[in-house]
């Protein structure tokens, strides 16, 4: 069975509890995996942390009840998990732009924002091709200075990266970090958060700089070209296939990896362009 077989068994398991409570590791062992592997696979795979993914599918089948049963907005709110009418109103208010009570009366659905099942076939439809890394080992710490972005979204990131170039004003040769760090504990969300970044060394001059240390390691380092909007591609490849049949050296071991940018990378959407991964792994013998 492959990788996108077991995602899809998680996903017809979180359907079935869509109206019950369930643990990230009830949902991990529907799809044979540990949580600590399956909370990044399911993000990179499918785009929503597991938590975004039930919630917004919850939503959907609440507005769903909403608007073509009529069923009252409090019946809604328990059968979907929401312990009180006040905090289902909220998150319904929040992801649709109106409060259930003004869907009920309408009946107009908020299509754009609903949230259908995943299938098998959309899964199988975002495989990408094989990407080989390279063993890199250990060298000196990573001393890092920029911004922490708000949230993942595309947007936040973006402009996280914009602001650290309108402070230092990079050059196109300049070496650049993102750094994707992940939580030390394990729900439903996934709760990473996205730092920009330039070496310490290079901005010791500007104080409103946070600064990140990374510690030495040995990395897997697995090639990205083309549009940075396609990196979650390769993402999606290294946790989703790579790493599924990666020996036990291979075998992630941290709490981050990082995006790296240098003269090779020739901007967001050019097809040539090329940036580099960096998986941390325990040093090979």
């Amino acid at each position: 069975m492959n990788y996108m077989e077991q995602i899809t068994y998680a996903l017809s398991f979180i359907e079935k509890q869509l109206t019950e409570k369930v643990t990230l590791d009830e949902v991990a062992s529907a799809a044979g995996y540990s949580k600590y592997h399956f909370q990044r696979l399911f993000f990179h795979v499918t785009g929503e942390t597991v938590g975004q993914y039930i919630s917004k599918r919850r939503l959907t089948e609440a507005a769903k009840a909403l608007s073509l049963e009529q069923k009252s907005v409090t019946e809604v709110a328990f059968t979907y998990g929401f312990d009180s009418h006040e905090a289902f109103t909220r998150a319904f208010t929040k992801r649709f732009g109106l409060p259930p009570s003004a869907l009920r009366r309408s009946g107009k659905m908020p299509r754009y924002m609903m949230l259908e099942r995943m299938e098998l076939p959309y899964l199988e439809n975002i495989q990408r091709q094989s990407i080989e890394p390279f063993y890199v080992p250990a060298d000196e710490a990573l001393n890092l200075a920029g911004y922490y972005s708000p949230s993942f979204s595309v947007r936040d990131i973006t402009g996280c990266w914009s602001r650290l170039g309108q402070q230092v004003g990079w050059q196109p040769t300049q070496k650049r970090y993102g750094i994707l760090r992940y939580p030390d504990t394990f729900g439903l969300e996934l709760s990473f958060t996205y730092f920009a970044s330039l070496p310490a060394s290079e901005q010791a001059d500007i104080d409103s700089l946070e600064s990140l240390t990374l510690p030495a390691s040995s990395y897997l380092v697995f090639p990205h070209k083309g549009s940075v909007q396609n990196l979650k591609l390769t993402y999606q490849y290294i946790y989703g296939s790579w790493m599924t049949h990666a020996s036990e050296s291979d075998q992630l071991y941290a709490r981050y990896d990082f995006e790296y940018y240098d003269h090779r990378f020739l901007g967001n959407d050019h097809p040539d362009s090329l940036c580099f991964i960096y998986m941390p792994v325990l040093a090979r013998e």
